[in-house]
């Protein structure tokens, strides 16, 4: 097959994947989005039954079983008005999640883009159904009622792209599976594990942009402190890959994504930046098609017709070819108060605060720094250690590096301080190789 798509046209810049946080328009309901994931894990889905038809066929049926009238007003309270309902099974979360046959009949679309990305990271993965809670006489009646309603979902309606980052697709599965085998843990911190993700997805998208030439990606630093411990300006790491080197690169994920967007060939799997590239290299070329045609699309790309950007010599190789096509897209850009650059602007603005917002801060004259807090560290501490008992700090703290969360010296000894606290950490000697750490679940 042809790497990329024929005849490329200069044209508006879009984007259509990968990014799931557009100009505009990117109201989140965080509900939604995790039943929209847990339909996807569980292959199961809601169509067009409402929690209120439910409610009623409860009573109906429960009515039937115990034969006290007042007991359905009991019922009521315990479990509706209350809303105490979604906190009995990860099953009833599927409510926030309706379809209506084979589209998605509740969100907003940016709701709907966050379902896709999670549903790519869940490609061939699912968990088992039912998940083993443990309920009461009355819940179980409540869920076999609920259970009658589902219906198969399958692949559902989610675009497929091929993972731009498949180590955190690993971790992802990984701690899905861990959360299911914890059914009152997976109420709790779902939707927390959600946005810990769509950060460290976004982030490490942005981190991995520039370096398409080196194949599948790898998890890059990018350094955090505790919310708990100050902002130095002297951390090296801190200064050098933190919050500002993630801004830096967040600046290229439109101009790059919409460049990719060009390539990609219709009817086809979305394909990440670096494959799209091992697929050219692989390509059997020997009338320099491919070449030839990306030095035509990035001429036009500069004409005074289209972007009006300075003249580049024609590419000699693919390699010089792409480096041209991302400089081309970057450039366009780079006009302080051109109505491109306000755009790009908005995609900024967009993903720092409906993505990224809980995990950045400003500390003075240190600015804007990447912190995580004590839930969310305790929460990245369960996912790690997941299944094992315990794990040595150095392994605990490689797993975090996986998802895409680096602690320095300092705020490891933080981190020390704060387990002991909990009361989750061990000690075998005052070597801190061998410090283990537990998890809370």
């Amino acid at each position: 097959m042809y790497p990329i798509a024929e005849n490329l046209k200069v044209g508006n810049n879009q984007l259509d994947s990968y990014l799931p946080i557009r100009n505009k328009n990117n109201n989140i309901d965080w509900q939604i989005v995790t039943g929209l994931v847990l339909s996807y894990a569980v292959k199961y889905k809601i169509n067009t039954y409402s929690l209120e038809q439910f409610r009623e066929d409860c009573k109906t049926h429960l009515q039937i079983l115990i034969d006290e009238p007042a007991f359905l007003s009991v019922l009521e309270r315990m479990y509706f008005s209350s809303q105490d309902i979604f906190r009995v099974s990860p099953l009833f979360l599927l409510f926030h999640a309706q379809f209506d046959g084979e589209k998605i009949s509740t969100g907003s679309t940016a709701d709907k883009r966050l379902g896709t990305l999670f549903a790519n990271l869940m490609r061939g993965f699912s968990l088992n159904n039912p998940i083993q809670d443990k309920l009461n006489f009355i819940e179980k009646e409540m869920l076999n009622k609920l259970n009658k309603k589902l219906v198969r979902l399958g692949e559902g309606p989610f675009a497929k792209e091929q993972p731009y980052l498949p180590y955190l697709v690993t971790c992802f599965q990984s701690d899905l599976a861990f959360l299911a085998e914890h059914p009152q843990y997976l109420l709790q911190e779902l939707t927390n594990t959600l946005r810990l993700y769509a950060f460290s997805w976004c982030a490490q998208l942005a981190l991995n942009l520039d370096n398409w030439q080196d194949g599948e990606p790898q998890s890059k630093s990018l350094f955090f402190i505790l919310d708990t411990e100050k902002a130095s300006s002297e951390r090296d790491k801190i200064k050098l890959f933190g919050y500002k080197w993630f801004a830096r690169q967040s600046e290229k994920l439109f101009p790059v994504l919409s460049a990719l967007e060009v390539l990609q060939v219709k009817g086809e799997e979305k394909r990440p930046l670096w494959q799209v590239y091992q697929d050219c290299l692989g390509y059997s070329d020997t009338s320099n098609r491919l070449l030839n045609e990306l030095n035509d699309y990035i001429q036009k790309f500069i004409s005074k017709e289209e972007r009006d950007l300075p003249e580049r010599d024609r590419a000699t190789n693919l390699e010089d070819a792409f480096k041209q096509l991302l400089s081309v897209a970057v450039e366009q850009f780079q006009g302080k108060k051109t109505e491109r650059a306000a755009v790009n602007r908005k995609y900024i603005n967009e993903l720092e605060s409906q993505i990224c917002t809980d995990f950045i801060q400003v500390r003075g004259r240190a600015g804007k720094v990447l912190v995580l807090n004590q839930d969310r560290l305790l929460l990245l501490t369960n996912l790690t250690v997941g299944k094992n008992k315990k794990l040595r700090l150095h392994e605990l703290l490689r797993g975090f590096e996986q998802r895409g969360f680096y602690l320095d010296n300092q705020s490891t000894q933080m981190l020390v301080a704060f387990y002991e606290r909990m009361g989750n950490v061990e000690r075998m000697s005052d070597s801190g190789d061998a410090v283990y750490v537990r998890k809370t679940v």
